[in-house]
């Protein structure tokens, strides 16, 4: 165990513990169903009824009529939308900020996201069958973020579906096996249950990505889970993907992930995931020029806390490690190595208003994950406002800084080793 590592472990132990202690008295016991950290806390954080800013009362009875409709006839629908405008103070050349693939954008006001997603049943008890789509346009949605691999080919861009900024995050079927408290079988595409944040803005406590989350693991899988339900308080998934962001495989091996989730109450959980598996890219693929690309492993074990401290404080840690064999990209042949933790936290001041914060770091020892041999770390800060029951904008301020000269500038021939930038965004969800 190296030095760097040995250290971050009992510090984020000890951070758990107490948060874990803290909230021990609580006694009501909530669900866990093999769904990333972030769907979970997001589905418990939701606010209680806003009043409308006028005149969005009317976007709100719209939205509610049409929520209605669907329910009636039995099918679940969301959406959400997020836009925003952001400056860098470093003023970029191209107009983009580097290892910010999700926002990068500078002095430009762009449509993030905007998604729909319809299902049945998402939630099937004993025996019944459920499924879910959900599709995604926007910024968010092009080569470079979530965009997946649909053709195996290692390079994602190389036809005209992937080159476009629309994704099928989500297509997959369930079915709740009547075996003990219950099998959750899930097929298709569907998201990571790896890490604290998510693809969509409004469930994020910050409007940004952190880097965890961007560089440690993957967004999205193709494959099956099976979650089973240990007890209330206890939850075990594992499945077979085809990998890190693919739909089609772009070698022969699979990938196993899992997952142990652990809520004794409603203000804590504990989640414990992983993923390993061969990831390198086959010849004659395009884009391939690996010979061990099935033999070549690449493994992360990702753990998430989200403690609510009280009913208005809550505090959420992430801690991942991962390596990949024959991935170093300053020694190349070697074994590479990533370590990131970050800690969040939210407080509700008022129905309508909430802050959150965020502090990172990631380091690339190999420069594997951001091609560059790094440490980065960045503080964040965010100021919410809910317009409305579905409408909010919120405001962010940014610094990310690095050990070497990795951000650009105004001059294209100077790199500095920090960036600050602010953001305005608007958006809706339900």
């Amino acid at each position: 165990m190296s030095t760097r590592f040995g250290k971050v472990v009992p510090i984020l132990g000890g951070v758990v513990a107490l948060a874990w202690v803290s909230t021990a008295s609580a006694q009501t016991l909530i669900d866990t169903q093999g769904e990333p950290e972030g769907y979970a806390a997001a589905a418990a954080a939701k606010e209680p009824k806003i009043d409308p800013v006028p005149p969005l009362e009317y976007f709100d009875e719209t939205v509610d009529g049409v929520k209605g409709w669907f329910n009636r006839h039995d099918v679940f629908i969301s959406s959400g939308l997020s836009t925003a405008y952001q400056w860098s103070f470093n003023e970029p050349d191209d107009n983009r900020i580097p290892f910010r693939n999700f926002d990068n954008w500078h002095n430009r006001y762009f449509v993030g996201l905007w998604q729909l997603a319809l299902g049945y049943n998402p939630t099937p008890d004993l025996n019944e069958f459920g499924g879910l789509i959900r599709f995604d346009a926007g910024r968010i949605a092009r080569p470079g973020a979530v965009k997946a691999d649909w053709n195996g080919s290692g390079i994602v861009g190389d036809t005209e579906f992937e080159a476009d900024e629309i994704e099928f995050e989500e297509a997959y079927v369930l079915y709740n096996v009547p075996i003990g408290n219950g099998l959750t079988l899930k097929g298709g595409k569907f998201v990571t249950l790896l890490g604290a944040e998510l693809i969509e803005p409004w469930l994020n406590p910050t409007w940004s990505r952190g880097f965890n989350y961007q560089f440690a693991g993957p967004f999205t899988h193709t494959g099956g889970l099976a979650t089973y339900k240990v007890s209330d308080m206890v939850s075990v998934t594992a499945g077979g993907v085809v990998g890190w962001d693919n739909v089609e495989d772009n070698n022969s091996s699979p990938s196993v992930i899992g997952q142990i989730a652990v809520s004794p109450n409603d203000r804590a959980a504990l989640y414990v995931n992983g993923i390993f598996g061969p990831e390198q890219t086959c010849f004659p693929n395009p884009g391939a020029t690996q010979s061990g690309c099935n033999r070549n492993k690449r493994g992360v074990i990702d753990v998430v806390g989200s403690f609510k401290l009280t009913d208005d404080l809550g505090f959420i840690v992430n801690f991942d490690y991962g390596s990949e064999d024959e991935a170093s990209a300053v020694n190349p042949g070697r074994h590479s190595t990533w370590i990131g933790a970050a800690g969040y936290v939210t407080y509700q001041i008022t129905d309508r208003f909430s802050v959150a914060t965020r502090g990172e770091w990631f380091s690339d020892a190999q420069g594997s994950r951001t091609g560059v041999q790094q440490d980065l770390w960045n503080v964040t800060f965010d100021f919410k406002a809910m317009l409305s029951e579905y409408i909010y904008t919120r405001i962010e301020y940014r610094h990310d800084q690095s050990d070497v000269g990795v951000f650009t500038t105004s001059n294209p021939n100077i790199l500095w080793t920090g960036d600050d930038s602010v953001a305005l965004e608007v958006g809706y969800y339900f």
